[in-house]
């Protein structure tokens, strides 16, 4: 077997080479690995590998095209917590457990992001209405309003009641997939 010869190419001609194989259509901006294949199976240089590395990650339309990093889908990612204390919280109901002496057989959560303090109150039923008697006795006149509340799909979290408090208290809501179990306080 022979050995292959590869053309030496001079200074002034590298950024011709560099185009041809990896702006043209048929080169169609093919990533860094499989441009450096290309040339170097024809071309040499001193720096080949680093003028290749520069020029591809300079490449506007490479750039353009390349999508950014994404997440795995279906697992936890990390969630950024929030500049002032409950300006972020997350809001869960537990139940539904025997009935108290005092008739409540549910617990409502809710946990700040920044602090992790937690406020919970035990609650008769799991109804929007004492969920949102608890969201503005409990969290919004002692705490203010939150700017984002995550809570699962919940039906009372759902509610027109519990969407009406969060709009007049210009809170967002964030809806935990229903794929996710943890609990959100």
């Amino acid at each position: 077997m022979g050995q292959q010869c590869l053309l030496v190419v001079p200074k002034q001609l590298r950024r011709d080479v560099l185009k041809s194989l990896h702006d043209t259509p048929t080169s169609d901006h093919l990533g860094f690995a499989k441009t450096y294949d290309r040339i170097r199976r024809k071309y040499c240089w001193p720096g080949l590998y680093g003028s290749v590395r520069r020029y591809v990650s300079h490449c506007r339309e490479c750039q353009r095209r390349k999508s950014p990093p994404q997440l795995p889908s279906g697992q936890l990612h990390p969630i950024k917590p929030p500049d002032i204390p409950f300006n972020k919280i997350g809001v869960d109901l537990l139940g539904h457990f025997p009935i108290t002496r005092n008739g409540n057989r549910w617990i409502i959560v809710c946990t700040d992001y920044l602090s992790r303090f937690t406020v919970t109150k035990a609650l008769p039923t799991a109804e929007a209405t004492e969920i949102s008697k608890f969201l503005v006795e409990e969290i919004i006149l002692k705490h203010g309003a939150p700017r984002e509340m995550m809570s699962d799909r919940g039906c009372s979290f759902l509610s027109n009641l519990v969407k009406d408090i969060n709009q007049l208290c210009q809170t967002s809501r964030l809806l935990t997939p229903p794929t996710i179990h943890k609990r959100m306080a």
